[in-house]
């Protein structure tokens, strides 16, 4: 007995700009998309610079099943836009020991 494929999207969110998935990829079930998802994430996050990435997981209906950043994201305060938010970064204070 053969599954039933269904198709879902893999939209990328990065620096500002989103790439929509218009494609798709067949799976089994939301579960398996999500963590499709995930893979997908980690993949691009393998580059420093893309660390800051968010995956949206949609069916092929439009439903949105997950929003998913890389398991070793960047908390988006950390990302730098400019020199002086890097060199903030850079400084690594801890304020809770102030």
């Amino acid at each position: 007995m053969s599954e039933i494929m269904q198709r879902y999207l893999f939209h990328i969110h990065l620096a500002g700009a989103t790439s929509r998935d218009s494609v798709g990829t067949l799976l089994a079930d939301d579960s398996q998309a999500v963590e499709h998802g995930r893979l997908v994430a980690d993949e691009i996050a393998e580059e420093d610079d893309y660390r800051g990435v968010i995956v949206a997981v949609e069916n092929a209906e439009g439903r949105l099943l997950a929003r998913l950043t890389a398991s070793r994201a960047m908390p988006p305060w950390l990302i730098a836009r400019s020199r002086f938010e890097h060199a903030w970064a850079e400084m690594r204070i801890d304020f809770s020991k102030l």
